[in-house]
């Protein structure tokens, strides 16, 4: 984000910027995992945030984009509160690595928990994280819903066990756990 400037403000420039990501996910492969990076960029306005991640990640989770993850790195405590704003407004949530450790922003309680819980594990079937969560594997699964809508989870179908049904592995993505712990 910084070749856009180390302040990001306009709704036009954030127009384009948007339009921009939405080509490149449109070109790359449906299970692509994309990484904004804003590194350099010293502040933003709200404006902008909405113009440019709002209107993004709304498109992700109808399905408009199709992005297996996305994951928002390198903002610093001024763009965070930005994006913070930003995706409260729209009731909104999303992935962030700070140094070691990957965290929702702006995400319900109930699903912060949830997310923490499967970054812990990595790999994991709904099964595995409501024994973990003490809940229910309805609620698990409703939750996992929310996550893998908001491009902070990555789902994939998996061989069904005995039991019929889908089935489906849920992971964090690989590369955002380069370096974490």
């Amino acid at each position: 984000m910084s070749e856009h400037g180390s302040f990001l403000a306009t709704r036009s420039t954030a127009k384009l910027a948007r339009e921009s990501l939405e080509h490149e996910a449109s070109t790359a492969p449906h299970d692509a995992e994309i990484i904004i990076d804003f590194t350099g960029v010293d502040a933003m306005t709200i404006s902008f945030a909405d113009e440019f991640l709002g209107k993004f990640y709304v498109a992700v989770a109808t399905g408009d984009v199709a992005v297996s993850a996305v994951l928002l790195r390198g903002l610093n405590e001024e763009t965070l509160e930005t994006m913070q704003i930003c995706l409260d407004r729209r009731e909104l949530m999303a992935a962030t690595v700070d140094g070691d450790e990957i965290h929702l922003i702006a995400a319900p309680e109930h699903l912060d928990e949830t997310y923490r819980h499967a970054v812990a594990l990595r790999r994991f079937r709904a099964g595995e994280l409501s024994e973990r969560l003490g809940v229910t594997l309805q609620n698990v699964n409703n939750r996992l819903k929310r996550l893998v809508s908001s491009g902070t989870l990555k789902r994939e179908k998996s061989i069904p066990s005995n039991r019929g049904g889908k089935e489906f592995v849920y992971t964090i993505p690989g590369s955002w756990c380069e370096g974490t712990t």
